[in-house]
């Protein structure tokens, strides 16, 4: 055993129908708050005054960490991160090295002089959100008398060069040298000066060490190579498998191959090459299949020699250690045993010492793949306390580098242990074998097969990414092979007339066109083989899709991640993380009288410090107008958005505010358009119904400027809506029954309890409609230019949700598994952050339970249901 573990989405109206999922780009993003402080385009001026982030005129900060010096606590004596644990200012140390408090801050008495290191929350004095005529704002703070910690510009490597600009007054020179000389010498003072300048107006000291030392997406993309080269390299599984890839005639040609990989290559080569898959102008195969071996793939990948491999596992040990960056699974399977049914018996029930029977069972298990360490985990179980974990079971597991049917079932084993599409009863029979056998019945795992790139190259991940978005898209909104005209351009790769390679403003079409959506290539190749139904489904919106990925084999020993991510390096160095959030109910809110942070995206943020800084919390929070969240984020200025932001095309793959790509976690909430209205009106807007009696006077209020108001006017005309400027007016409106009888907005945001906590007093009974008209997977935003940040942020959140799967919660964060893939310094961090926060039930029912009772596509999926759901982004014609 020691071996094992070492390896291994009614009424008829004549509107036009919804149609989009992503109106407009240009309009910031997706949940509508229908609250003044958290509208989605309110101007800046809410929440501060002008400038606040852009220029110096911000309150001065002490200098140093955040960090708690002498009142650290041991990870058994921290208290559980609620509020009532988490007073700010915190108590006061003993150590007056450190400082840490609260304070009334005028910011019209500072000048230029003095940047802010941070800000945690500006709010106006009177404790309201919204605006107000005295200057002064409450800012939450972190200070320090540790000016021995304190970073300076020196540090930032700029403010030294006036200093060292050296004029060298050489007697016997003449004039003209002296003079020259000073000249360079002023150059560089002025230079050294503008930097300065620009940093301090920036304020943000981590700015310009971010700008500078975060690896940069790489400039020659793969996806630029394959263009050019005219013909994409995929790297398939081992031969041999029926659906997925098998092998037709001699194997000296690409159309040997049939199967799901095939027909994922050829997509991809469509959407490359605008539909020509065959062959290009000079003859050429527009791509090449390349099979590889479990043990030598990544290698493959890693040295360029294929473009893409498929039927990967995506788990955290491969994206983590591996360096590989996966796309949406498009095929869930999970490991089974397969082989003769009296020694099934024993493996399931994992008895290997019952009868002799039970005791000849050998199980056979493919070298290199994810079954090596899943196997491992179940043999665990049966180790004796007084023998090393996994020695006693070492002889009933063969590793083999073959293909594992090979040594089935005579010679070497009995059982298999692999994914349920390879052990099923018709692919075994394809391979040759044809005596008795049973696929069991359990399933040990889930294994998400996904699309695989190198890590580092954000423009060819983010293309393999959405075909497959693409794929299960045009499957929910019925755009068959035949109806791929439907889909609109995009230039969000670059294709547009002025650039080299027109042809990818149709890469969707071209797509869909060349084989059919995703439901069309499952009947077609897999159909026979594995009947559809369970997580290869699509998922409507109403069925649980919590689920978190493997972890993959936790022991295997990585670079620590203070050292391997710039990211981390500036919130190590500053003593914390800058976490940008928005105030709203549930997600974020701030208690100006306890001067506390609480909620779901504070918490979210809380865990994230606590994996980093061994179980302390030590978080800045910045609330951030919509305007200016993306900005803040590639910035520097803040280290991660937990901030009611959506997961969509043009965010991931080009923002339109910054033009730069973004990293997306797993969603934590699903949010979308929702309506709710007073009486029968919460009905009629509901059901999209102005034509009956009752419903022809409806007129429905939502906030101006946001995406919600668009997409609002893609199912109503402009007679029913009034917009309105904040949600002070919107209540007033439904208070006094005369400008408005419904209103529109996210699921929290026409919830009862908020209706009526914002000041609703009307006498007609306020409900909330059944129907969601938009897609927003709200997740975790990180810069896309340092990948291992992203994927400490994604797992950390993900650890959540698996310590929800395996029952644990924050009373018992102590069983949750140590890893060395960020480093020996974070070897407890999954530990940590469940021990911060909870799983993610408990984090949900703490802060939404009562607002959004936890339901649908926030439930575990444990019954492996559907999971198959496109992201929004994806932009359909208009059809007659």
């Amino acid at each position: 055993m020691s071996n094992i573990r070492n390896s291994v989405k009614r009424h008829a109206r004549a509107f036009p129908p919804k149609r989009r999922w992503e109106q407009d780009d240009d309009n910031d993003n997706a949940v509508v708050a229908i609250t003044k402080e958290t509208t989605e385009e309110e101007e800046p001026e809410t929440f501060a005054p002008d400038g606040l982030l852009d220029e110096p005129e911000a309150p001065p900060r002490r200098r140093g960490s955040a960090a708690r010096r002498n009142g650290s606590r041991t990870q058994q004596q921290q208290p559980p991160p609620r509020e009532s644990a988490h007073q700010f200012p915190p108590p006061r140390t003993n150590d007056s090295e450190e400082l840490l408090q609260s304070e009334i801050i005028d910011i019209s008495s500072y000048g230029d002089d003095a940047p802010p290191d941070h800000e945690q929350a500006l709010y106006p004095e009177n404790g309201d959100n919204e605006p107000s005529n005295n200057s002064k704002y409450l800012a939450n703070k972190t200070t320090s008398t540790n000016s021995a910690r304190r970073q300076s510009w020196t540090s930032l490597g700029v403010g030294t060069a006036a200093d060292e600009g050296t004029i060298l007054v050489l007697p016997s020179l003449c004039f003209l040298v002296v003079f020259g000389l000073l000249a360079v010498a002023l150059g560089a003072v002025g230079t050294a000066l503008g930097i300065y300048n620009t940093i301090d107006n920036n304020q943000n000291d981590s700015k310009t060490l971010i700008g500078t030392t975060e690896t940069a997406a790489v400039q020659n993309s793969t996806l630029d190579t394959i263009l050019e080269r005219g013909y994409i390299r995929c790297g398939t599984g081992p031969e041999g498998l029926p659906g997925f890839l098998l092998q037709q005639g001699n194997g000296n040609d690409d159309d040997d191959y049939a199967g799901l990989e095939m027909d994922l290559c050829l997509v991809l080569a469509a959407a490359l090459f605008d539909g020509e898959t065959e062959r290009s102008s000079n003859g050429e195969r527009r791509y090449r299949i390349v099979p590889t071996s479990f043990t030598q793939r990544f290698d493959q990948l890693a040295a360029g020699e294929i473009d893409v491999l498929f039927r990967t596992t995506y788990n955290m040990e491969r994206n983590v250690q591996g360096g590989m960056e996966f796309s949406t699974p498009y095929f869930l399977d999970g490991m089974s045993f397969g082989g003769l049914p009296e020694h099934v018996a024993c493996a399931e029930a994992l008895d290997f010492n019952s009868t002799p029977t039970c005791q000849a069972t050998k199980i056979c298990v493919a070298e290199g793949s994810s079954h090596v360490v899943e196997l491992s985990k179940l043999l665990q179980q049966l180790d004796p306390p007084d023998v090393a974990p996994g020695e006693s079971m070492v002889d009933q597991v063969l590793r083999l580098e073959a293909n594992i049917i090979d040594a089935f079932p005579d010679t070497l084993c009995q059982v298999m242990a692999s994914e349920q599409s390879y052990l099923n009863i018709e692919s075994i029979k394809t391979q040759g074998y044809q005596g008795p056998y049973q696929l069991g019945t359990k399933q040990f795992s889930r294994e998400p097969i996904s699309m695989t790139t190198r890590q580092g190259d954000p423009r060819w991940s983010d293309f393999v990414e959405w075909v497959v978005q693409a794929l299960i898209f045009a499957e929910e909104q019925g755009i068959t092979k035949s109806r791929s005209f439907l889909f609109e351009p995009t230039t969000i790769f670059g294709g547009n007339a002025s650039h080299p390679h027109p042809q990818l403003a149709n890469m969707f079409e071209n797509a869909i066109a060349v084989r059919g959506h995703y439901g069309e290539m499952y009947n077609f190749n897999l159909q026979t083989f594995l009947p559809r139904g369970g997580m290869n489904t699509l998922n409507p919106g109403d069925s649980p899709i919590m689920f978190s990925f493997p972890l993959g084999d936790v022991n295997v020993e990585a670079p620590t991640i203070e050292t391997s991510s710039v990211t981390v390096q500036a919130i190590k160095a500053r003593g914390f993380l800058n976490c940008g959030v928005s105030v709203r109910k549930g997600f974020a809110e701030f208690n100006a009288t306890q001067r506390t942070w609480s909620g779901f995206d504070v918490e979210l943020c809380r865990a994230i410090s606590s994996a980093l800084f061994d179980g302390v919390d030590q978080v800045v929070f910045t609330d951030l107008p919509a305007a200016q969240r993306f900005d803040a984020l590639v910035s520097g200025r803040v280290d991660i958005l937990a901030r009611l932001t959506t997961h969509t095309l043009s965010r991931d793959v080009k923002e339109p505010s910054t033009q730069t790509g973004l990293s997306f976690s797993s969603p934590y909430f699903h949010d979308g358009l929702k309506f709710g209205g007073l009486g029968t009106y919460a009905q009629c807007a509901d059901n999209r119904d102005v034509i009956s009696p009752e419903c022809q006077d409806l007129r429905i209020c939502v906030l101006e400027g946001t995406t919600i108001l668009t997409r609002v006017q893609d199912i109503f005309q402009d007679v029913f809506i009034v917009p309105k400027l904040t949600f002070n007016e919107i209540i007033a409106a439904l208070n006094d029954e005369q400008g408005c009888n419904a209103v529109a907005g996210g699921f929290h945001d026409v919830a009862l309890q908020s209706i009526e906590e914002r000041g609703y007093v009307g006498n007609e009974p306020y409900l909330v409609g059944e129907n969601l008209f938009s897609k927003d997977p709200l997740a975790l935003t990180t810069r896309q230019t340092d990948p291992l940040w992203s994927s400490f942020v994604r797992w950390i959140f993900w650890a959540l949700v698996y310590a929800e799967e395996n029952g644990v919660t924050q009373a018992t964060a102590n069983q949750m598994p140590a890893t060395k893939l960020f480093g020996a310094l974070r070897t407890n961090a999954l530990y940590h952050a469940v021990n911060a926060v909870g799983n993610y039930g408990e984090l949900y029912d703490r802060n939404f339970n009562q607002l959004v009772p936890r339901g649908g596509l926030h439930r575990l999926n444990v019954e492996f249901g559907p999971m198959l759901r496109a992201l929004p982004g994806i932009s359909t014609r208009r059809t007659v």
